[in-house]
């Protein structure tokens, strides 16, 4: 169960205030739409432009990845192959890197939005690296700058929303209900 944070579009928008306060970061969607490449938000100002269009078209979650030049270790763009195609299109980006701040908005319409402020901790990107090697070395990062900005980013939040609960999800379509029962094994296979 994935647990954030309640709050209200000024809330997030004082979030993001503070993501800048320290240092400024490089901020880019975490993962593209389908076949289009990372979109990129050259300050505080896009980012809160982006997150009130996500809310105005009721995205369920959007999240941002951010990277402190204080927190050192590389950061990627991955090319994403999707075999087969989702929607006519074959590929999508994603930003990846160990120490990546991550900012989760979930929206519920009409008017439900929830936060997370999420990233790997060194022992998780560590026992992972082997798996990633185009990731580069856990090591190359400055772990504890990444869990200061963690903690100051979770430390907002909490005060900006103070009730925390269970991403809430939209109820699923007739149709969306059945391709699920599809892809559900039953208790019966082997």
């Amino acid at each position: 169960m994935t647990l954030a944070t309640f709050i209200r579009p000024a809330d997030f928008d004082a979030l993001i205030d503070a993501a800048f306060e320290s240092e400024t970061p490089v901020v880019a969607a975490a993962e593209s739409d389908l076949g289009a490449p990372l979109q990129r938000y050259a300050d505080a100002a896009a980012i809160k432009a982006k997150a009130a269009q996500c809310i105005a078209a009721g995205v369920r979650n959007y999240a941002f990845g951010l990277w402190y030049p204080s927190m050192k270790g590389k950061l990627t763009e991955r090319r994403i192959e999707l075999d087969p195609p989702r929607e006519g299109h074959s590929f999508r980006h994603s930003l990846a890197g160990w120490g990546i701040v991550r900012l989760h908005l979930y929206v519920t319409p009409p008017d439900v939005l929830q936060c997370r402020v999420a990233a790997h901790s060194q022992g998780r990107a560590m026992s992972r690296q082997d798996r990633y090697p185009d990731l580069g070395p856990a090591s190359a990062w400055d772990w504890q700058a990444v869990e200061n900005h963690v903690f100051r980013l979770s430390r907002r939040l909490a005060k900006l929303g103070g009730k925390t609960g269970p991403v809430l999800q939209r109820a699923a379509t007739p149709w969306e209900l059945a391709a699920s029962r599809k892809r559900a094994p039953s208790s019966t296979d082997d």
